[in-house]
């Protein structure tokens, strides 16, 4: 299992207001709060400890809409096998910006600072997409002298894979070692962390060129949304 710490983390302030609409940037507009979200920058750069982990597995064959690795593990469901077929190999991975964040928004809950609790959860929600793009980029970019080619990554929960299946990514590589942990329901701590698949092999995947939004069943009402037709994520500056 390979722990990745390179990941970098920018916002901007007013690409951050217009991802909002009229009403969030008159809001804006009113004293002290465009320093409220430069403050919000601020804290998540600061608090922020961007690390992913991941491994790849040998796929011995598809079956409907699951996978089957070598090691006989079985993992997928809903657009799953769409998009990664045709793979030889199966990456496994999981991100997070760490726990102080976590902290950062119960301590800001507690003093019922809401706007800015508001504004630190987005921005922490951004940073942990941010980073899983960019392990999805390192990933390739590691792999493509093979000549491989690489599918649309998918994370659990957001399409209509199962968020069960976190349990098989946990399985497969022990996040622990990069402080990510899994409640008996399913659920990841710190909070602002993700899991994702994407296959690779020599020949063509079943989906590549897309993101996880394409496969989203929020995407039609998701401000980040990245597909074509959806307004744009927050970018780096």
């Amino acid at each position: 299992m390979e722990i990745i710490h390179d990941f970098s983390l920018t916002f901007d302030t007013q690409s951050y207001i217009d991802l909002h609409g009229e009403s969030f940037a008159r809001l804006m507009a009113r004293p002290g709060r465009q320093v409220q979200l430069q403050q919000a920058i601020a804290t998540i750069n600061d608090v922020a400890a961007p690390v992913a982990c991941y491994e790849s597995f040998p796929i011995e064959k598809f079956l409907h809409d699951r996978i089957k690795l070598e090691n006989g593990t079985m993992i997928g469901g809903g657009p799953v096998v769409t998009v990664l077929g045709g793979a030889e190999v199966l990456f496994v991975a999981v991100c997070t910006v760490g726990t102080a964040v976590d902290h950062k928004i119960k301590e800001l809950q507690a003093q019922k600072k809401h706007f800015q609790t508001m504004l630190l959860d987005e921005l922490a929600a951004a940073a942990v997409d941010q980073v899983r793009l960019q392990l999805y980029q390192q990933i390739k970019e590691k792999q493509e002298v093979n000549g491989w080619r690489f599918s649309t990554l998918l994370s659990p929960g957001e399409s209509t894979w199962s968020i069960h299946d976190q349990k098989t990514i946990f399985n497969l590589i022990d996040a622990s070692a990069i402080g990510v942990t899994l409640t008996a329901s399913g659920l990841m701590q710190p909070l602002k962390s993700l899991s994702m698949i994407m296959g690779a092999g020599s020949c063509e995947m079943g989906v590549e060129g897309l993101t996880n939004c394409d496969f989203c069943t929020i995407k039609d009402r998701c401000l980040y949304s990245r597909t074509q037709s959806g307004p744009p994520t927050i970018q780096p500056a």
